[in-house]
């Protein structure tokens, strides 16, 4: 039977479970229900996230927290209002609003610069870290689906869920189920040339016959095709080698 996935990406499957946007936000909490719950969340671990997550100048995030413990053994979300002393490590970079609700990336923040969102609540500091983005930069955050084209049929079974993490980590699985992935690890890609190549570090199922040194591109139509690239036989049985694929955003 496979392990679960590594304690390191926990509170990001929590997140994605309870992730919702910005329209689907619930009412918050007020009064005893926003106590009650406060209280109920005590002693778990805690993170902050920001979606979408490739954060460009300019760009309005929805922040969340998540929390995950002893109270939330499969995760869940913490009230924002449960957070106290909220700060950002570069001021000018962003703009917070007064419900810790949004965070909108100024115009003028300059690409590369590293900021750190942080809140406390029972002891502890809850942190979301992420690097600005140029407005016109082609990046590769975010979750994607594989579908294939004329071109590049899509493999038997499909990629579901190919995740590359602001910070340069990836995360692919042929069939997400709770918190399981397939294989996991470090990427580097070069926006200019299109080269990309995937280090995986650990998981569930690493291929043998993978060959994650190639090139990629996303075009006009969104769709991210990679050439001279295979992501390897899942588990489930071997199928033969591609040298292409082609997915969507999530």
């Amino acid at each position: 039977m496979s392990t679960p996935r590594h304690a390191l990406f926990d509170l990001a499957a929590v997140a994605a479970l309870v992730a919702v946007t910005p329209a689907e936000a619930a009412e918050p909490l007020t009064g005893a229900e926003l106590r009650a719950a406060c209280h109920e969340a005590k002693g778990d671990a805690y993170r902050l996230f920001v979606t979408p997550e490739v954060t460009r100048q300019g760009a309005e995030l929805a922040v969340q927290a998540v929390m995950i413990g002893p109270n939330a053994p499969w995760g869940g979300p913490l009230p924002l209002a449960c957070l106290k002393n909220w700060r950002l490590s570069v001021p000018a970079a962003a703009t917070l609003s007064a419900d810790h609700g949004r965070l909108v990336i100024a115009d003028t923040a300059v690409p590369g610069t590293l900021v750190k969102l942080t809140a406390e609540f029972d002891g502890k500091t809850a942190a979301v870290e992420f690097t600005v983005v140029a407005k016109d930069a082609v990046v590769l955050t975010g979750y994607w689906s594989e579908v294939g084209d004329t071109d590049c049929p899509a493999g038997d079974p499909v990629l579901r869920e190919l995740h590359f993490i602001a910070g340069g980590k990836f995360e692919a699985t042929w069939m997400p189920f709770e918190r399981y992935i397939d294989y996991w690890g470090d990427y580097s890609f070069d926006a200019a040339t299109g080269a990309i190549v995937l280090k995986p570090t650990g998981g569930n199922h690493v291929p043998a016959d993978a060959d994650l040194d190639g090139k990629a591109a996303i075009g006009p139509d969104g769709l991210l095709r990679f050439t001279g690239f295979f992501f390897g036989s899942p588990s489930s049985g071997p199928r033969p080698p591609r040298t292409c694929a082609v997915f969507k955003p999530r």
